[in-house]
């Protein structure tokens, strides 16, 4: 039997330090020959599994297309081989076997459909962990923000320090942003002049040198930044650093930009509206309110006449509970899911603890370095110029080790009780959604729906993870069932029309 072997970390540090590329290799190498096969091709990735386009992934996939002879991957486990839902639905439409050699698990087209579903829901949870780590990193920058420290890139007119890691000055922007300002509160300019006169003197988009939109300049003319606040989510934050401009040129600024803007308001709430997407030109679909009381929904028709029609509000709100219903799976189904949840949470638990002793080691080393070269400063051993720039690079690195360390101490890595609650949601969803005024509805499939499109009366749901596993699962299930059973007719699941995979769904919607 012929294999192919793919290994991957997530960063460069972690291939230096050696955290895992080398283990992965020997375990899959030893599987192999334990079991005959022949390995005729080795995969390393050096890179996250959370976005796809991986390098040597794509490579490995090209080569399975064009060698036949080749149906076998061998893998560490799951969330090595992919943590985002397109690379896991690729590989499910190939006919190839994946080994998870430390998870102790083979997938592929005859697997069992509760193999196939647990393996979906892991695949989530992998998922579901680089999303805690992001929301870990929200958090560490909310409490910078907090602190009065600018989280992010450095906006124009500012620039990001390695060292402190906070915004200050820079000098060769600040004095014309500060001029882009003075012009525009003089009310003789657009927003499209006022960016021409400060291309002019040297300020355009920084990688491509290009001139300024006039929606860029209005967001540089709105950003509190420029005067010693900025926002942060949605909150305003007093700033350390030092401002371009004053407050009162600031509002003289609001006013102007203010003289021609004054939005419309309306009084009336449309529950489903901004959810809906038409499926036939890839529009809107927005509401009105018809005759005090009678809601329709309709597309924009932003690209020229639509042949979509009108359709009541009533409809929308009955199709898409049908929607909901469908992610209902048995209980007895549930229990099981819960299980193997629950087993497999224990391995992943010692995986980050590992990874964390690992992070605190390289730290200890980088710490250890820095205070060597420190020394070294004091002494006169190096020059001035060499300290900085070992100084900015030590400290970068130091600063990126502990990010992590925190980043994975803090996230919530329990994700059995996550799981739990994810499928009792899609037990009650369809009981929840019925007894909920419209408003709250909306709230439902927001979390439940990321678009859906709309043809005719026809609702096509894409949903969000986990749901989509889910949905693809059952009704994986339900055409196997279809096939076995004579009266298949009285067993119907709602699923959605075309292509099962929803990636592959939202592809076209947009083409």
């Amino acid at each position: 039997m012929n294999c192919v072997i793919y290994a991957r970390v997530s960063s460069k540090e972690q291939e230096k330090e050696g955290f895992s590329i080398p283990a992965q290799i020997k375990l899959l190498k030893e599987y192999a020959q334990k079991h005959g096969m022949k390995i005729s091709q080795k995969f390393i990735d050096v890179e996250t599994a959370k976005s796809v386009g991986r390098t040597q992934f794509g490579k490995m996939l090209d080569f399975l297309k064009n060698n036949k002879s080749v149906r076998i991957i061998l893998v560490e486990k799951t969330d090595r081989l992919y943590r985002n839902l397109k690379d896991y639905a690729t590989l499910d439409d190939m006919d190839v076997e994946s080994h998870l050699v430390k998870e102790g698990g083979i997938i592929s087209k005859d697997s069992k459909s509760n193999e196939k579903l647990f393996h979906g829901i892991k695949v989530l949870m992998a998922k579901n962990f680089i999303d805690n780590l992001s929301e870990e990193v929200i958090k560490g920058m909310l409490e910078k923000a907090e602190q009065g420290d600018y989280p992010s890139r450095a906006p124009i007119g500012y620039k990001n320090c390695p060292i402190s890691h906070k915004i200050k000055i820079d000098p060769e922007r600040a004095d014309l942003v500060e001029k882009l300002f003075e012009w525009y509160s003089t009310g003789k300019y657009s927003l499209k002049t006022v960016a021409e006169h400060v291309y002019q003197q040297g300020l355009g988009y920084r990688k491509s040198g290009k001139c300024f939109s006039a929606g860029t300049i209005e967001k540089i003319l709105k950003n509190p930044i420029y005067y010693g606040q900025f926002r942060w989510k949605g909150k305003l934050f007093r700033g350390n650093h030092t401002p371009i401009i004053s407050k009162d040129l600031f509002d003289k600024v609001q006013n102007q930009l203010h003289r021609f803007n004054k939005p419309r308001k309306s009084n009336y709430q449309f529950a489903f509206r901004g959810l809906l997407v038409c499926g036939y030109c890839g529009c809107k679909i927005t509401a009105q309110l018809q005759g005090g009381k009678y809601v329709y929904y309709n597309c924009t028709g932003g690209k020229g006449k639509c042949q979509q029609k009108y359709i009541r509000e009533e409809v929308v709100e009955r199709k898409l509970g049908e929607i909901v219903n469908s992610i209902i799976i048995s209980a007895d189904r549930i229990n099981w899911i819960k299980e193997a949840l629950r087993s497999s949470h224990l391995d992943e638990r010692e995986l980050y603890k590992r990874d964390v002793a690992n992070l605190r080691r390289e730290l200890t080393k980088l710490e250890k370095r820095f205070d060597k070269i420190y020394e070294d400063k004091i002494d006169g051993m190096i020059s001035r110029d060499k300290w900085q720039k070992l100084e900015i690079k030590y400290s970068g690195e130091i600063s990126k080790i502990n990010e992590l360390i925190i980043r994975y101490s803090d996230s919530n890595i329990d994700y059995y009780e996550k799981g739990v609650k994810i499928l009792e949601l899609a037990q009650n969803a369809y009981t929840l959604y019925h007894k909920q005024d419209n408003g709250e509805k909306r709230k439902l499939l927001d979390y439940l729906l990321s678009n859906c499109l709309i043809r005719g009366e026809e609702l096509i749901p894409e949903f969000r993870q986990p749901f989509d596993i889910l949905i693809v699962y059952k009704n994986k299930e339900q055409e196997k069932n279809r096939q076995n059973t004579p009266d298949s007719e009285n067993h119907q699941f709602w699923r959605p029309q075309g292509d099962l995979n929803p990636c592959r769904r939202r592809e076209r919607a947009v083409s």
